[in-house]
């Protein structure tokens, strides 16, 4: 079996980096063996990180020494694999156990099904591991929140298979009834998807499996690697953590006051990580002022993280005609719509950009009531507004007329599962057409489904949660948003549920003399009238706009292009776009060689954006010395805003 490695952590910790560099760094301790460096991540950075070109399958890259190749699961792709060979037999299982037919529910196999990028990489991992070629998988993942899920997903594969084989037994349990036997044809797919799920469970949970925890010094990145430690021991138990990587490092502080305190910061996370992670392996990857690119550079790299051997990592900036920007001092915005979504590349500062805007709201109109919500699983309001927060709002900063949230999701589906269930009990029989129908077997098949955590479920319930949020306050609410891959998902979610109530109304009609469906195509037709109003509230840019965060690098500046690119064809107006962490007293660093090569590179990107984003207003925000939490923190991160001269 081949030895998984799962480079796991809070976005913007460096995890393509670290998995890059850690598979060619195998690549070159074992050449006879085949390295795969994969990708489960929606928004890919393997290949900019990696600087080639690469396709969905995986492909051998040139200039590395041994059997390495890389591959960006394409997730669609690999779902509409999976489903074109499968897709008779689920639909034979639906029509066997439910009142619809396959022509009437096949619509909805044919559209877009959240998590789709979670199922996508399980089964991506799962036909390697059957294949056998590879001796190792580094799997570059998705932020943590989302990684969980894939690495629970197994389970519930195991709790859908239960539904299916309660689904397909109601011809079995007929023939059985009147003295038969009968051996469906999709017996034989439900014993294949069985294995499949038993062997992918077995990899996860072996010897020759293990997480690589990747942190940086910052106390929000510590302190979210230690509820991932909690969740992971929580969830999925028998999955170990064999190595933490403290990444993103200053160690060299010269006379420099940023690099020292870079430095202390980093003193104290090693500390912090070896109380928290006593018994497990500890790397330290050296942040050297400029972006780790490309395959010799990434080398250089591993052999320094994992080999302890000194490795020069420092490298200049692609010339440039200016060698400044000229900037001028702008206010901070105050968003004047009903709705604000904050996106970005996970570890840009979404969270901080979202609570600052939000404080600028309640600074600047005293009388205005605000609401910040955030839809990611591994949320950190927590952090910045030091105080616990939870799935109900509570108030924050000691303002009655501020309060934060954070979606459950998977706790909001099943208080919404435990609602239909004791619905369903509710009777256990009904009236049609004058005749008694026993729904005895239909409730244990609705049991049985309503048992299956979907992936996804994050998407969907934050949806509700934004209607529930829109219609019961007044004021602004400001979304604090998943890494890019997945709040794409979500602000396409609105649509897709649309779809999906139309298909089910119309599948529905067909049985409209059965309580139970007219009970469902009420529900539905109330929820398609909420997600419409929801629809031309996100794409009327007087109700709803999008800020969008980066950071001044390279690999960001690409993954946002992308970003802003596809929130322009779902149709939601981007209001501006924020560049964290910007080094703006150039003269305080002017002796440092790493913070001067570090603002070249800085400077490099920001010349691009001028030129790709000409008509975007662009801000720039300062690095602070301090980490943004509480309210002193948040004035201070306020009161300094820029802007590029035109």
């Amino acid at each position: 079996m081949a030895r998984l490695t799962f480079v796991v952590g809070k976005g913007g910790v460096g995890k393509t980096t670290v998995s890059c560099a850690y598979a060619l760094n195998l690549a070159v301790r074992k050449p006879r063996d085949s390295v795969l460096l994969m990708s489960t991540d929606p928004a890919h950075s393997l290949a900019d990180v990696l600087q080639v070109q690469l396709k969905s399958t995986p492909r051998r890259i040139p200039g590395v020494k041994g059997k390495f190749s890389a591959w960006q699961i394409d997730a669609e792709k690999e779902f509409r694999k999976f489903l074109s060979g499968n897709r008779n037999a689920i639909l034979n299982i639906v029509e066997s156990g439910t009142f619809f037919s396959k022509e009437e529910i096949a619509p909805l196999l044919d559209t877009t099904l959240p998590g789709m990028a979670e199922v996508a990489g399980l089964l991506a991992i799962q036909e390697l591991l059957e294949s056998g070629y590879h001796d190792h998988i580094v799997v570059d993942t998705a932020p943590f929140g989302h990684t969980l899920r894939l690495f629970q997903l197994p389970s519930h594969f195991q709790r859908f298979l239960n539904f299916l084989n309660v689904a397909s037994s109601r011809d079995a349990l007929l023939a059985e009834r009147f003295g038969g036997h009968l051996d469906t044809p999709y017996h034989a797919f439900l014993e294949r998807w069985e294995s499949m799920i038993r062997q992918v469970q077995d990899a996860f949970t072996s010897k020759e499996a293990e997480i690589f925890l990747v942190t940086s010094p910052e106390t929000f990145s510590l302190n979210e690697a230690a509820r991932s430690l909690a969740a992971l021991d929580e969830s999925v138990p028998k999955m170990r953590v064999s190595a933490v990587v403290l990444n993103r490092v200053v160690k060299q502080a010269a006379n420099c006051g940023y690099c020292r305190h870079r430095a202390e910061m980093a003193r104290k996370a090693e500390q912090f990580l070896k109380q928290e992670f006593p018994h497990t392996r500890q790397f330290v990857g050296p942040d050297p002022g400029n972006p780790i690119l490309g395959v010799d550079l990434l080398h250089r790299f591993g052999a320094a993280v994992f080999d302890n051997r000194k490795a020069r990592l420092e490298i200049n900036p692609p010339s440039r005609k200016k060698n400044k920007l000229e900037l001028e001092r702008e206010d901070w915005p105050v968003p004047d719509v009903p709705l604000s979504f904050t996106v970005g590349k996970g570890g840009v500062g979404k969270t901080t950009t979202t609570a600052a805007l939000a404080f600028r709201s309640r600074t600047v109109q005293p009388g205005t009531v605000v609401t910040v919500c955030s839809t990611d699983p591994a949320p950190s309001l927590d952090d910045i507004f030091e105080k616990p927060i939870g799935d109900k709002a509570v108030t924050v900063l000691n303002d009655a007329r501020f309060t934060a949230m954070e979606v459950d999701s998977v706790a909001e589906f099943k208080s919404w599962t435990a609602r239909i269930t004791r619905k369903l009990n509710s009777e256990l029989s009904m009236e049609s057409g004058g005749l008694h129908v026993d729904l005895t077997f239909e409730k244990q098949v609705f049991a049985a489904l309503m048992d299956v955590v979907p992936p996804g479920v994050d998407e969907v319930f934050a949806i509700f949660r934004i209607l529930d949020l829109l219609e019961s306050r007044a004021g602004r609410v400001f979304i604090d948003m998943a890494p890019t891959g997945h709040a794409l998902e979500l602000l396409r979610m609105p649509e897709r549920i649309q779809l999906w109530s139309r298909l089910l109304l119309k599948s529905l009609a067909a049985h409209r003399t059965l309580a139970l469906a007219q009970d469902v195509a009420v529900e539905l037709a109330s929820l398609g009238q909420q997600v419409r109003k929801l629809i031309a509230i996100m794409k009327h840019p007087g109700q709803s706009r999008i800020w969008a965060v980066m950071l001044p690098e390279p690999v960001p500046d690409h993954q946002t292009m992308r970003l802003l690119s596809a929130i322009r064809q779902i149709g939601i107006a981007v209001d501006s776009l924020f560049v964290n962490r910007v080094l703006v007293a150039q003269k305080q660093r002017a002796g440092c060689k790493r913070c001067r090569r570090a603002q070249a590179w800085q400077l490099a990107t920001l010349q691009m954006l001028k030129k790709n984003y000409p008509h975007d207003r662009t801000f720039l925000a300062p690095e602070l010395p301090f980490e943004i939490a509480g309210r002193a923190a948040l004035k201070k991160f306020t009161s300094e805003l820029w802007q590029i001269a035109e």
